[in-house]
C-alpha cells in the first residue's frame, strides 16, 4: 500500500520535535486564516513570507498545554527568523506526508485502485455511511474494529429482516439490480452482499406501490 493511502487511512495528526513541542496539521480554513494574517502583518514583499510562517506555526505548534503563541506577531517576537524557517519547513513535509492530495487524476485512479481492495476500510465507510458519520469525528476515530463490525452485521440482519417481510415475489423485485436513473435492470446483486438491495424501492414495495 503506497504511503498516501496509509496517510489517508491513519495519517498521524500531530509530530513531535523531541523537545516537548509538536506541530499539528491544520484544517484548510486555518491555513486560510494563516496566509490572510501574515499578509495583514506583512509591510514590504521582502517580510511576506516570514510573516506568513509564524502566522502558521502561532496555529500549527503546540506544547503539552496547547498553542504556544495566541497569534503572529507573538510568534515573531518569541521565536528567531531562522526558528520560524526552521519549523515551517518541517511542518511543509509533515503536512504532504500525512495530507495527501492528488497532483494527478491517474494518482486518484491508483487510491481508488488500492482503496477497493482493502475490505476492512470499505467496511468501515459503510457503517459510517449508514449513521451520517465522517471519518475524522471523534465518535468515528473512536470506534474499534469489532464495534465496526458489530455495526455491519446489525445492518445487515435489518437488511435480511425487512427482505423477509415481502412476499417472494417482491423480494426478487427489490434485490434486482436497478439504474438509479432509468429504472432499467443492471444484474442480479452478489451473493452474500446484497449489493443491489434498493431501500426506498423496498419502502415502496411494502406499501404495495410499485416503483
Amino acid at each position: 500500500m503506497s504511503r498516501a493511502v496509509e496517510a489517508l487511512l491513519a495519517g498521524a495528526e500531530r509530530m513531535a520535535l523531541g523537545d516537548g513541542r509538536f506541530l499539528r496539521l491544520l484544517s484548510a480554513q486555518e491555513t486560510l486564516e494563516a496566509r490572510r494574517e501574515g499578509e495583514a502583518l506583512a509591510r514590504t514583499g521582502r517580510e511576506k513570507a516570514l510573516c506568513s510562517n509564524a502566522a502558521l506555526l502561532a496555529r500549527a505548534l503546540e506544547g503539552p498545554e496547547g498553542p504556544l503563541f495566541s497569534h503572529a506577531q507573538a510568534a515573531l517576537e518569541g521565536m528567531t527568523a531562522r526558528e520560524i524557517g526552521v519549523l515551517s519547513a518541517q511542518w511543509a513535509a509533515f503536512d504532504r506526508a500525512q495530507n495527501p492530495t492528488p497532483e494527478h487524476p491517474e494518482q486518484v485512479e491508483e487510491w481508488k485502485r488500492e482503496l477497493a481492495g482493502h475490505t476492512g476500510e470499505r467496511l468501515r465507510w459503510r457503517v459510517l455511511r449508514a449513521f451520517g458519520v465522517l471519518p475524522h469525528e471523534e465518535r468515528a476515530r473512536s470506534m474499534k474494529e469489532r464495534d465496526v463490525l458489530r455495526c455491519a452485521l446489525h445492518l445487515l440482519l435489518d437488511q435480511e429482516e425487512e427482505l423477509e417481510r415481502l412476499c417472494p415475489a417482491c423480494r426478487r423485485e427489490a434485490l434486482e439490480g436497478r439504474c438509479p436513473v432509468c429504472g432499467a435492470p443492471v444484474g442480479a446483486a452478489e451473493a452474500g452482499e446484497n449489493a443491489a438491495f434498493d431501500r426506498e424501492r423496498y419502502k415502496a414495495l411494502s406499501r404495495g406501490v410499485r416503483p
